[in-house]
């Protein structure tokens, strides 16, 4: 398993080849766990799979189960197809295929030993080799290409970013499975997670739970826009972008408020298309009482610096601040695109100035999935949970935003 560490010291691929790219613990003390910390914990043996609203979108780190987490069982040249899962299971509650309508069998299909999953002989779970991702004897009937242009077939076609496979079809989303199992909460560091008391933005937490109008709007990147979540493809499980799934479940938490959603995104744009005359004034029209922020994977794949980005950040907030003096910011610090592909270190260059402006822009706060992601690629590897290979979310990822979303604003 390829952890974030070691691909930290990776190498980058062109900056022409990326700029393509469109669409505290558990609060135990004494040995004892604080479960007032987790409201939507659930007893171990009692605990079921279940996939409705609820279990999409609700923080897991507010309970002790995790549902549909995704891995790709991998063959790293010994035979043997193995994924790691975030933390140890204490229960494994069902293994599914990415439609989740197939379920595995555990001593059939696999076993669990510590946080690793593994694929039995003769098992019917998909699995990878390390080689097939890297570009070699990828079985039939996918397709390498040279380049991105030559990809005529979504679901056939690849090619090779750099030494990272580049894919919207099911050589990725197809290979994976999802896993949902209880874990013990002393194994969570839940200062990588957001909280209602801390998040920020009063004026639209007010107005939800007066039942106010609300207005968000998002704008940004092909993350933003909702791209690889399979909704966006009309395939199985057709599951809805992270704005659309977090206005949803406010709208279920507030049912008094009218909220409404403008997505403002465009896959391949970069922070100065969003801080663009143009972009500001249809912002600005949209009267918006929450702008949310999604810039600078592009930005990082183009070369462009950390000090441009955040200057066209902050030329954006304060564009719109001028017309909307009330209208609150959340700029969110992406979950990472493939750390072998991109260059991590300048990436966190780009969150550092993130933070600087939320503490001196006002009414500008921060949301953090890069932090949740570097923790968890520590763990995982980047093909558990990535959608395209190199930096698109997955179903599973992008319900994470949602759930990072609805845990600042449902309290």
């Amino acid at each position: 398993m390829i952890s974030m560490k070691r691909l930290f010291a990776g190498t980058l691929a062109s900056a022409a080849i990326l700029a393509f790219a469109a669409c505290d613990g558990g609060g135990s003390a004494g040995g004892k766990t604080d479960l007032s910390k987790f409201p939507n914990w659930k007893d171990p043996d009692a605990a079921v799979y279940a996939f409705g609203d609820a279990e999409t979108v609700t923080p897991y780190w507010q309970g002790n189960v995790i549902y549909n987490e995704t891995v790709m069982l991998v063959d790293e040249g010994d035979g043997v197809a193995r994924a790691a899962l975030q933390y140890k299971p204490v229960r494994i509650l069902s293994v599914r295929d990415y439609k989740y309508d197939t379920e595995f069998a555990q001593g059939t299909d696999y076993t669990v030993k510590g946080n690793l999953i593994t694929r039995t002989e003769g098992s019917a779970m998909p699995y990878l080799t390390r080689e097939n991702l890297r570009g070699n004897n990828v079985p039939e009937p996918y397709r390498k290409v040279a380049s991105p242009s030559e990809m005529s077939n979504t679901e056939r076609d690849f090619t090779m970013m750099g030494s990272a496979i580049y894919t919207e079809g099911t050589l990725i989303y197809g290979h994976q499975v999802a896993v949902s199992y209880v874990y013990d909460v002393k194994d969570l560091d839940r200062g990588l997670y957001p909280e209602y008391s801390t998040s920020g933005t009063p004026k639209l937490k007010q107005k939800l739970a007066d039942g106010e109008n609300v207005k968000i709007v998002i704008t940004g990147d092909s993350v933003a826009e909702g791209c690889s979540s399979s909704s966006h493809f009309n395939r199985p499980p057709y599951m809805p972008n992270f704005m659309q799934l977090a206005v949803a479940e406010l709208g279920r938490a507030y049912p008094s408020a009218n909220i409404e959603l403008d997505n403002r995104a465009k896959g391949g744009m970069t922070s100065d298309w969003g801080a663009a005359e143009a972009q500001v004034k249809g912002i600005i029209a949209s009267a918006p009482d929450v702008v949310y922020i999604h810039f600078g994977i592009n930005d990082l794949g183009q070369g462009s610096g950390p000090s441009v980005y955040i200057d066209n950040i902050n030329a954006l907030i304060l564009g719109v601040q001028e017309a909307l003096p009330d209208c609150e910011f959340v700029i969110i610090k992406a979950f990472t695109p493939n750390p072998a592909v991109y260059d991590s270190i300048q990436l966190e260059k780009y969150w550092a100035r993130v933070d600087k402006s939320c503490g001196a822009l006002s009414n500008t706060y921060c949301l953090d999935m890069y932090s949740m992601s570097a923790a968890m690629l520590e763990v995982k590897d980047y093909m558990d949970v990535t959608g395209n290979g190199i930096n698109h979310l997955n179903d599973f990822t992008s319900r994470l935003y949602a759930m990072s979303i609805v845990a600042s604003l449902v309290k």
